[in-house]
């Protein structure tokens, strides 16, 4: 966010994976503040629109959100509509991410087990 408003970055799409996908995602980087409410609601709403049935929404963030009930509130609307939203804790706001989104709070403060731990989420919640 800054004086012009939200701007949002698509790494990455559903139908259009290609080998220069890991190299746009390597180009991820912070800027500015956060919006995670404007960011989820959006990933969110692009995701109800795709065709599966399972719908695994995973956000990894800092914690640095002021407006909790916001993200709750977003959490709990997506989950009515089949969305599973985790969020994946870095940085030293943890607990922050932990009261938010509990039952779908992720510690990653080991990066080194995030593969295991993803590959461990998404097969908990295939059916």
């Amino acid at each position: 966010t800054d004086a012009g408003g939200v701007a949002l970055y698509s790494y990455a799409e559903f139908d259009s994976v290609d080998n220069e996908d890991c190299y746009r995602l390597m180009d991820m980087c912070d800027r500015n503040g956060n919006r995670d409410g404007a960011a989820l609601r959006f990933v969110a709403e692009h995701l109800c629109t795709r065709p599966e049935l399972q719908k695994l929404l995973i956000l990894i963030s800092d914690g640095q959100q002021p407006i909790t009930a916001d993200l709750r509130g977003i959490k709990k609307e997506y989950e009515k509509r089949d969305v599973i939203l985790f969020a994946a804790a870095i940085g030293d706001d943890k607990e922050n991410i932990r009261r938010i989104y509990k039952d779908g709070f992720l510690d990653i403060t080991k990066l080194e087990e995030l593969p295991k731990n993803m590959a461990q989420l998404v097969k908990q919640h295939l059916k």
